[in-house]
């Protein structure tokens, strides 16, 4: 499903003005700023209907047979919080149009979109390319387990080899860990690789994504061990500011 929405902060509704305003000049200007609202309003819904038909036909495009599409005016958080139940999938850019073009500058409602929703969300970048590989960044905790177990058991990423990389010390509790989970995704029909690295979680994650050419990064998007600290301060931003492939966060 696509979703246009138009945010009440771009695109405000009316509002009562009669009391801002001088009494002589008070009619006058609000008719102009009933008529300019009028305006904004109408061309913003032309804007979410052109984006929503757009984004239909792409996904045609691709095989999706009768997508559907809904146009909401409000606040991004509360709308997304409303059809949560109807999400399986997230789909938000890493940057919005007011961002800049800064290619490490995170969109600001990114993060709270990212605490709030208890969907799997694939954060993509300006340029979005269909991957071809995928990286999990397995940890043992509960979030990337259940992780490894919605990938063997949804169609999102059949097909592409994945690499299971666990960032830590080795060890015969890791070892089996890891082991549980490449068995679970080749008993439906992966190629898995799995590797165990040491150092920091960020830059050895990037390190081995760039070294064997991945495209699409798989993490959990709260863990009970190192991994949680990617949503807890200025580590989640620096992930998401410094990733250039798209980031598939798993709730």
């Amino acid at each position: 499903m696509a979703c246009a929405m138009l945010d009440q902060r771009q695109y405000p509704v009316a509002a009562d003005l009669s009391g801002n305003i001088g009494l002589c000049s008070r009619e006058h200007l609000l008719d102009e700023l009933a008529s300019l609202d009028e305006q904004r309003g109408k061309l913003a819904l032309e804007q979410g209907r052109i984006m929503l038909a757009a984004a239909k036909e792409r996904a045609m495009t691709y095989g999706v047979t009768a997508p559907e599409s809904k146009q909401r005016h409000g606040d991004l958080l509360e709308s997304l919080q409303e059809l949560q139940s109807e999400t399986r999938l997230l789909v938000i850019g890493r940057q919005g149009e007011s961002s800049g073009g800064l290619s490490q500058h995170v969109g600001s409602q990114l993060e709270s979109v990212i605490r709030i929703m208890h969907r799997p969300i694939l954060v993509t970048p300006a340029s979005f390319q269909k991957p071809k590989s995928a990286m999990l960044a397995f940890d043992g905790g509960a979030t990337t387990r259940k992780g490894v177990e919605m990938r063997a058991a949804s169609p999102l990423l059949k097909g592409l080899p994945i690499h299971l990389v666990m960032v830590g010390t080795v060890s015969d509790e890791a070892s089996a860990q890891l082991d549980w989970a490449q068995k679970v995704l080749i008993n439906v029909g992966f190629t898995v690789r799995a590797d165990t690295r040491s150092g920091e979680i960020e830059p050895t994650l990037h390190a081995y994504q760039k070294e064997h050419g991945i495209d699409l990064l798989v993490m959990g998007a709260y863990g009970h061990s190192r991994i949680r600290q990617f949503l807890v301060g200025s580590t989640t931003t620096s992930m998401l500011r410094t990733t250039t492939s798209p980031l598939l966060l798993l709730r």
